[in-house]
């Protein structure tokens, strides 16, 4: 049983609650650069929630994702397509991540050229977004009865 009362392994409830912790970061380090508090401040708080992510990627999500049984013994189920389709999106936001906070990481001085990623750095919170619910879709339908 787990922190919810669902049927849920309790690492699966505790990185519920810890991807929503890093979205938390990445809303602050959005907020930190429309309030003009600084591209240093909004950098290094989309770096750590890049770092918590792949974390979490590491020790949580690609383990659950190697032993879900349904995506291989029954790979065309709404579970497996969601699983499927939450995994591409959570990879394509990890290389996007990797890739802004990574040139960012050897540019920071150069403010231009980190504004003229805006829309891609957008596009990479967007979906984010998307990946965040889709997880918590992938939770809702493994392990809440309906």
């Amino acid at each position: 049983m787990g922190l919810f009362n669902t049927n849920a392994p309790l690492l699966s409830d505790l990185n519920l609650l810890f991807q929503i912790a890093i979205f938390i970061f990445l809303v602050v380090g959005f907020l930190v650069v429309k309030l003009r508090r600084g591209s240093m401040k909004h950098g290094a708080l989309m770096g750590f929630a890049l770092v918590l992510n792949t974390v979490s990627i590491c020790v949580v999500m690609m383990p659950s994702l190697l032993s879900f049984r349904g995506l291989f013994s029954m790979p065309f189920t709404r579970p497996a397509w969601l699983v499927i389709v939450h995994a591409i999106t959570g990879s394509l936001v990890e290389i996007l991540g990797v890739w802004l906070v990574g040139t960012w990481t050897f540019r920071r001085h150069e403010i231009k050229a980190c504004a003229k990623k805006r829309n891609i750095m957008r596009a990479t919170i967007l979906l984010w977004l998307v990946e965040l619910f889709l997880g918590i879709y992938v939770y809702v339908i493994l392990y809440l009865p309906i």
